[in-house]
């Protein structure tokens, strides 16, 4: 298992690291999949959203700024603004 910090693990997935994505994905899925449920309710709506914020995270990695909040809030963010 990866002991590296979010931001570590981050910067791995954003430069397309496929093992670091595998990880990335496990550390955050559940986060990711509960948000996504709270705001869509329906299970299978919730799980595209998920897999979009996913690829939106990856997508948009350079946006991302740790001076302004941790790599959970900022794909947290991401999250909610696919489900709305």
């Amino acid at each position: 298992m990866w002991t590296v910090s979010d931001e570590a693990l981050f910067a791995g997935y954003a430069a397309g690291d496929p093992q670091a994505a595998a990880v990335f994905v496990q550390r955050f899925e559940n986060q990711v999949y509960g948000l996504a449920r709270a705001m869509a309710g329906a299970p299978a709506e919730a799980e595209e959203i998920a897999q979009e914020a996913f690829v939106r995270a990856w997508k948009y990695a350079a946006s991302f700024d740790e001076r302004r909040g941790s790599v959970a809030a900022w794909l947290l963010r991401v999250t909610r603004n696919v489900a709305l």
